[in-house]
């Protein structure tokens, strides 16, 4: 899984959902629209072929590890509008957040 990276510092709105700020690779922080949504339904086969769904509820921007947006692949391509990447995995991003001397931010999976 690559790694998004996001800053802890988020804005509430009125419905209670947290925005997160993103990010870029120079250290700048970006706020980027993307579309929220309050359940996602996670399929998943297991070792023995049996497949299983089950909803996942909760406050954006993540539950878990669930990235709570309508579409990764859109969600990606719009961030990428704003020069906001992932990471190749979780090392890579907590060294450039060394390097850029950032003390707070979230990792979200993206798949």
């Amino acid at each position: 899984m690559k790694k998004l990276r996001i800053c802890l510092s988020e804005i509430f709105t009125d419905n209670g959902h947290r925005i997160p700020k993103f990010y870029k690779a120079d250290s700048s922080i970006v706020e980027v629209e993307l579309n929220y949504v309050d359940t996602k339904l996670v399929s998943s086969i297991d070792e023995s072929g049996k497949l299983t769904h089950k909803q996942v509820c909760g406050t954006s921007p993540c539950t878990g590890n669930i990235w709570l947006v309508d579409s990764v692949d859109k969600s990606l391509h719009r961030l990428a509008e704003h020069d906001v990447y992932p990471y190749i995995n979780k090392a890579a991003a907590r060294e450039n957040a060394k390097r850029l001397g950032l003390q707070t931010f979230k990792y979200i999976s993206v798949p």
